[in-house]
């Protein structure tokens, strides 16, 4: 980027946040009424937990895990520079869902409830005449946690518990004091039970306006459930580390068993896509499939998400497959907040910004038009927690980190208090922007609602079985 454009497109973000911080009761987008609101349409949001961007795309010589939807995605949009909101599930699905920053909406980590006043995407489309329901594939996106709001029918049925390679029950467990769930509790399901459901929806729905959303867990650890056989987690392969274990093998195998649970992703999505294509010959379809973020094998010693504000963790893909955009690749950069304006969209509605700034989310079936910019944020726990890393270092994660990408895909990462990523080349006026723009964002969020119910035991347990730490 040229000098002082940066600092010149953070200015007018800035100048567009406060008065986001001012209308904080608002939500990023409303309708108009549209030319073809009577029309018959089918939208479709499918998000794809912990799912990489060269998973599916392929690159630095690794094949693609996912052939049915790279084949799919030869009639789809591809964008090549989507960032998600975080690097974890709750706080990037209420991004998407509601088309505000998680320093806007309050939701920055596992365990929190949105408040009920940020508007989501099902409550106005429902609100518009569309039939909604969803089926959700893990407990951070279950309906004790907002997300059921707007769907008249929410599936958050769970049938697998067996999480941390180990039966709960397990003595083991009890000696590391975890504190154990019920037995027989459940936190999560694979994809060929998503799938199931979701075509059973699918059967039923007759209604002329249909949203639905489908989210898949999969490639979220433990690495290689999906199989039936071996599975490992992070935290055990940091235990075989510290035993004296060659760490380099032990990632590259924990990579293989990821990119067999996402194979095993893909081969549900495949039956649940070929349906959508099949019933767009009677019903008007449109189908927005997004990655909430990614996962760490060894990049920058990293390991797993929701630590690190990485491309690993945070460069994901978005498809859109649309007869209102051209099949192709899509270079601008997008981010989370821009699904909901999209989605409206899509819905056969003008969809107009409350604020007029890319803050708001942008509208994706328009022109790329001005360069695109995505921004972000991590607070992942909420006391300060020693993460572990891959060279045995130990590295204190505590308070907040935001994130900003520019229009070349640029990473920069920091605080009120300091940059990481600029390098030398970098203006002292495009350093000083990044720095009010990330102190901006820590104002807002102190502006934000969001409970924490990461003090309930159910919630706390089912967030220790999904291998988080609230």
């Amino acid at each position: 980027m040229k000098a002082g454009r940066l600092a010149r497109a953070l200015r007018e973000s800035r100048t567009a946040l406060l008065l986001a911080v001012g209308l904080s009761t608002l939500v990023a987008v409303f309708w108009k009424p549209g030319a073809s609101a009577g029309e018959p349409v089918r939208l479709v949001l499918v998000t794809l937990d912990t799912v990489r961007w060269d998973s599916f795309a392929g690159i630095d010589g690794r094949e693609s895990a996912m052939p049915h939807l790279r084949r799919w995605a030869r009639e789809a949009t591809v964008f090549e520079r989507f960032y998600s909101a975080t690097a974890s599930t709750q706080p990037s699905h209420a991004s998407m869902l509601t088309g505000l920053h998680p320093w806007q909406h309050g939701v920055t980590r596992n365990g929190q409830r949105f408040d009920e006043r940020y508007e989501t995407v099902a409550e106005q489309l429902r609100a518009a005449g569309f039939a909604t329901a969803a089926v959700v594939a893990s407990f951070p996106v279950g309906a004790r946690f907002g997300f059921a709001q707007g769907f008249q029918h929410f599936d958050d049925r769970f049938v697998r518990g067996r999480i941390l390679g180990t039966e709960w029950g397990d003595a083991a467990l009890r000696e590391e004091g975890v504190a154990l769930p019920p037995p027989g509790a459940t936190f999560y399901s694979l994809a060929d039970t998503v799938t199931e459901r979701a075509l059973a929806l699918l059967d039923e729905a007759t209604a002329r306006r249909q949203f639905f959303w489908f989210h898949y867990f999969d490639p979220h650890a433990p690495y290689g459930d999906t199989a039936g056989g071996e599975s490992t987690t992070p935290p055990q392969i940091f235990d075989r580390i510290a035993k004296g274990e060659d760490a380099a093998a032990l990632v590259a195998h924990a990579r293989e068993l990821y990119d067999r649970d996402v194979a095993f992703l893909d081969e549900s999505l495949g039956r649940l896509l070929a349906r959508l294509e099949e019933d767009a010959g009677t019903i008007e379809t449109h189908v927005v499939l997004v990655a909430d973020h990614g996962e760490s094998f060894g990049e920058d010693l990293s390991l797993s998400h929701g630590r690190r504000l990485i491309p690993s963790q945070v460069h994901v893909p978005l498809l859109i497959r649309s007869w209102r955009l051209a099949a192709g690749v899509r270079s601008d950069v997008v981010g989370s907040v821009d699904v909901a304006a999209t989605l409206l969209a899509l819905a056969g509605r003008q969809v107009e910004t409350r604020i007029g700034s890319a803050l708001a989310g942008r509208d994706l079936t328009r022109p790329a038009g001005r360069p695109g910019r995505a921004f972000g944020m991590r607070q992942t726990f909420r006391e300060p927690y020693p993460d572990q890393r891959l060279d045995g270092s130990v590295v204190t994660i505590d308070g907040l980190l935001f994130f900003a990408v520019d229009e070349g895909g640029e990473l920069y990462r920091g605080d009120r208090n300091g940059i990481d990523g600029l390098g030398s080349a970098a203006s002292s006026d495009e350093v000083r922007s990044l720095r009010r723009l990330f102190a901006s964002f820590e104002e807002a969020l102190g502006n934000a609602d969001a409970s924490d119910e990461t003090g309930d035991a159910e919630v706390r347990k089912a967030l220790e079985a999904l291998g988080y730490v609230p």
